[in-house]
């Protein structure tokens, strides 16, 4: 299936992904996943539009990753730095480039090899960095092209590196009800 094709579909009870020219559907995560894609999006979102970094981006925004084979991804939460979108304005539909930072929150859905996979693409894609939240385990790994992956806990600092500079929030904080 073509990007064009996909973009075309319409099913308001799954979320769909394409991926190398498959449409993929997901149940819908549930409230915890939500509020932590909230919490963890409203700090990104306030920290990058304060500093004019660029832009942010909530689930259900569609990534081009790649045209062939035909990608889309949709992170929980994504950000593309300043100047990267054509003249610099988000578009209407999917976005064409990859984030710099793509946010993937496990839900029950998701099994190791599905993870994987995602974190994969995008970093093929150009992603600058992939942080993948693991709830039950109160941690998350950061993934970065060409580096093994390092792991944050509960009780650590998560920093943005060199895609978000200055971000620094304690994980705890993100992950507390």
């Amino acid at each position: 299936m073509t990007v064009e094709r996909f973009a075309a579909l319409r099913d308001d009870d799954t979320r769909m992904e394409l991926v190398r020219g498959r449409v993929v559907r997901e149940p819908p995560a549930g409230g915890r996943h939500g509020t932590l894609a909230m919490r963890m999006g409203g700090v990104i979102e306030r920290f990058v539009r304060w500093r004019r970094l660029g832009h942010t981006f909530a689930a259900e925004t569609g990534f081009i990753l790649t045209r062939a084979p035909p990608t889309v991804r949709a992170p929980d939460i994504a950000f593309v730095a300043a100047g990267r979108l054509p003249s610099d304005r988000v578009p209407a539909g999917f976005v064409p480039v990859a984030p710099d930072l793509a946010v993937e929150i496990l839900s029950p859905s998701n099994d190791t090899r599905t993870v994987a996979s995602k974190v994969a693409d995008y970093l093929n894609a150009g992603c600058r960095m992939v942080w993948v939240v693991e709830p039950p385990q109160r941690i998350l790994r950061i993934h970065r092209s060409g580096v093994d992956a390092t792991t944050v806990r509960e009780h650590d600092f998560l920093e943005g590196a060199d895609v978000l500079p200055g971000f620094r929030v304690a994980l705890a904080a993100l992950l507390d009800d």
